[in-house]
Parts: structure tokens; sequence; C-alpha cells
């Protein structure tokens, strides 16, 4: 099973990038772009997992998401990694502020987690992001990169307030994503 684990944004929110996709899909380039039913806050991306580890991963997801409150974050800009020049990435960025510095709390305690399931050390620090697209060649790309840069994103408000295990079933129309488990933040369990 490929695995992660993640903060998905309300629908509502999720439907608002989706309107900003068509915005930047317009201005073409190489970019296979996420689904906006599939946008999500990754805070620990696992890989292949067998899946006689799923029931440790839950519990795992069990104890830690009570122990936050749900994060009230602003969306409040597009950017590219490592950058818009040459970006890998197309993603929404969130406004610093202590929500965010709350779920890199939680991103470390995941990680200090998974790493006591025997999961390789993740190699890069949390970046909270939500990835919109996914460049394919990084030539090709001034006309979005130019567009992205003077692009004046109204704020958008959004409640993260669940922490949810994911499978990925990459497919060639792009990946399918099913909650296998997810935990409610400050709250009980939801189940799954």
């Amino acid at each position: 099973m490929r695995l992660f684990i993640a903060l998905p944004p309300a629908e509502a929110v999720a439907e608002e990038l989706g309107r900003v996709i068509v915005l930047l899909r317009a201005k073409g380039g190489p970019v296979r772009w996420v689904a906006p039913e599939n946008i999500h806050l990754t805070v620990r991306f696992l890989g292949e997992t067998d899946e006689a580890r799923v029931p440790k991963l839950r519990s795992l997801i069990d104890s830690i998401a009570p122990a936050f409150a749900p994060a009230d974050v602003l969306i409040d800009r597009l950017g590219g990694f490592p950058n818009l020049r040459k970006p890998r990435v197309i993603w929404a960025g969130l406004a610093a502020a202590e929500p965010v510095e709350r779920m890199a709390q939680m991103a470390r305690q995941v990680e200090l987690a998974v790493r006591q399931l025997r999961f390789e050390p993740e190699k890069k620090g949390f970046q909270p992001h939500l990835t919109l697209g996914r460049v394919k060649d990084p030539r090709g790309m001034e006309q979005l990169a130019a567009f992205m840069e003077s692009y004046r994103f109204t704020p958008l408000a959004v409640r993260l307030d669940r922490l949810v295990l994911f499978r990925s079933t990459l497919t060639p129309k792009g990946s399918i994503y099913e909650r296998v488990h997810e935990a409610k933040l400050g709250d009980e369990r939801l189940g799954g």
C-alpha cells in the first residue's frame, strides 16, 4: 500500500482551489494538475507500506490527533518548489501564524512516531503547503510563472480539523486517494 498522512481541507476550500487551478491551467505549461478532491496538506509521506503496519498507523493517528486543536489558517499565496523559475511543484501556501507552528509540532510528533515504527527518517523538513500541480518539464513555464508572480491571491480561510491516513493508488489518469483511517483533531476517533 502506498500511504501518507495528511490534513485535508473542507470540500468548499478544495473547490475554491480548483477554480484557481482552472486559471493556472489556462496559462499553459507542462503541468499535471491535482484534482480538487485530492488537495491536502501532507504531514508525512510513508510510501510503499506493508498492510500489516496499518493497525499501528491507525493507533498513531488516534493518539496524536486529540493532542492538537484544529488549525484555522489562511491560504494566501501561490508558489513553486524549489522556485518559480524552475518549479517541480506548484503550491498554495499558508500564512505564517501560530496554527502553522502547531501543525509543524504535529508533524514532528508524527515523524518521531513513524520512526519508532521503523520508517526511514524524512529527508525534507515540514513545509506546510497544498500541492496544486506537478511540473513535468520546467521548460515552457515562463508564462505560468509570470502569471503566478503577479497573481493576487484572495486569502482563503481554511480549518484543518482531521488527521487522515490516505492510501494512494497511481493510475494513468492520476492518483486516486482513499481514506484508510482518520481522527478529528482535539476530539474523539472517527473510525475507519
